[in-house]
């Protein structure tokens, strides 16, 4: 199924930056008209059905000459001319006076044959053997290296996937292990995320802190750029340039493409008065909207918000299969973490929630935990796939930034600017709940600061005469918010 909604905003942002007189910059003049967002797919027609020439690095300069009916993919070349093929228009950034539009509609096949095969990644480099008394391992993702045995430790490098190591030693316990790469790097690795071979407690205690290194070793383009200190892994930062989280309203709002993806939904016999709930231990947690659902609540002065309690009724207190203790974004679109006592073989857990109850809205918040598993890169992309498998299901996708985390504050602030992104790529409703956490003590955060405030006593979980804590703060402007979506795109 095409995704319409996702084009008709595209078509518009296209529409916008044309030239005067519609016409396009002159592919004549050579200049790159368009750039890769990320690490994108060159494809050979338009389509994800097609194959796969090669990948195209983020920041790719391209010269697009031609375009699908529907805007949705472009053909285009490198700007030093070595692939030609077609991409994806949602994963493009676009130069100034582009018009994509005007661009001559094609419906060519391009041969995978006429592009030189990519020059393989340089292998990395086998770790010596290792010395008596160590261990060898292997990264299995991006992960930091830290001067000392936790995260309050400042970052000294990072690693990319694959990357060999020997471990040396450990803190007492065996969750930190000090170790060196075969790039040189050296540090402090958290070992859960380690590939060991051997038993880490044969390892020697160590309280070494380790220094940031001198030498300097040419960074992996794809997996170890940085920014801010934050590895990358391939995202572009200019994506999220100018962003101030401080200056993003709260309360969601309802848009046009809410109102398309409603609509469609309706079509397909959605529910309108179900709510889904999309997110991790904060969204499956029964302070979060259960107790409006069962008469347990204290509206003080904001007695307007009784309506949209009545309309989505009961679903504000079903137990979601897309909300589990510990889900990232990655996870709730993926089978093999889905219920088998109630999911369908194939059904990822936002498939089954959908299927279950029906639901025609969902409030969709991650990052709490992806910001510990993933790179910015991944985060986006995941994020995007679970945006176009709600809509596509006819479900409004209603964003939510998500609760800060001390540990980690920069990167918090980041990939909530990732969350807003998405949202106004896509035209959906989005609740600042970040920015409405900030004026509570500790950020309306638990005294670990991670875990989402919970009220003194039960009653307080829903009293809005005073909303004091995480989660009442987040029932309300969620409420808020699903207010508006309600009234301005399902009435």
């Amino acid at each position: 199924m095409k995704r319409t909604v996702g084009i008709v905003a595209l078509i518009v942002a296209l529409l916008a930056g044309a030239l005067p007189g519609g016409a396009a910059r002159p592919a004549a003049a050579q200049e790159p008209n368009a750039w890769t967002s990320y690490d994108l797919n060159l494809r050979t027609g338009p389509g994800p059905e097609h194959a796969i020439i090669t990948q195209l690095a983020a920041n790719t300069p391209l010269i697009l000459e031609a375009r699908s009916d529907d805007i949705a993919w472009f053909l285009g070349r490198t700007a030093d001319g070595v692939y030609r093929g077609w991409m994806s228009a949602l994963y493009l950034s676009y130069a100034a006076g582009f018009s994509g539009a005007r661009l001559p509609v094609s419906s060519e096949i391009v041969s995978g044959a006429q592009a030189p095969p990519p020059a393989p990644a340089p292998a990395e480099p086998a770790a010596p053997a290792a010395p008596a008394g160590s261990l060898p391992a292997r990264t299995q993702s991006n992960l930091n290296v830290r001067g000392g045995p936790s995260t309050t430790h400042r970052v000294v490098g990072s690693l990319a996937p694959g990357a060999a190591l020997t471990l040396e030693a450990r803190n007492a316990d065996g969750t930190w292990v000090l170790g060196r790469a075969s790039s040189g790097q050296r540090g402090w690795l958290f070992a859960p995320y380690l590939v060991i071979e051997g038993d880490v407690m044969g390892l020697p205690v160590s309280a070494e802190t380790v220094v940031a290194s001198t030498q300097i070793v040419p960074p992996d383009s794809r997996y170890v750029t940085t920014f801010e200190g934050i590895p990358l892994g391939g995202f572009n930062p200019a994506r999220v340039a100018g962003i101030n989280l401080n200056q993003v309203p709260v309360v969601a709002r309802s848009t046009a493409t809410a109102r398309r993806i409603f609509l469609m939904g309706r079509s397909m016999g959605r529910n309108p008065h179900v709510l889904a709930k999309v997110g991790d231990c904060s969204s499956e947690h029964w302070y979060f909207l259960k107790p409006f659902a069962w008469g347990r609540y204290n509206l003080g002065s904001y007695t307007n918000l009784q309506p949209v309690i009545d309309h989505f009724g009961e679903s504000l207190a079903y137990d979601s299969e897309a909300t589990h203790n510990g889900y990232n974004v990655n996870a709730v679109i993926a089978p093999e973490w889905a219920n088998p006592a109630v999911c369908q073989p194939g059904e990822s857990p936002l498939e089954c929630e959908i299927r279950l109850h029906n639901a025609s809205v969902a409030v969709i918040m991650f990052g709490t935990s992806d910001l510990l598993v993933m790179t910015p890169y991944e985060f986006d992309y995941n994020l995007r796939k679970l945006i176009e498998k709600t809509m596509d299901a006819g479900v409004v996708p209603v964003l939510s930034t998500f609760p800060g985390n001390k540990g980690f504050w920069d990167r918090t602030i980041f990939y909530n600017k990732i969350v807003v992104r998405a949202a106004w790529d896509y035209d959906l409703p989005l609740i600042n709940l970040w920015r409405a956490l900030e004026a509570l003590p500790n950020s309306g955060l638990e005294e670990d600061g991670f875990h989402l405030g919970e009220p003194d006593v039960e009653a307080n979980a829903t009293n809005l005469a005073n909303p004091v804590y995480g989660y009442t703060v987040r029932n309300l402007v969620t409420l808020q918010s699903l207010d508006a979506v309600w009234r301005g795109a399902m009435r």
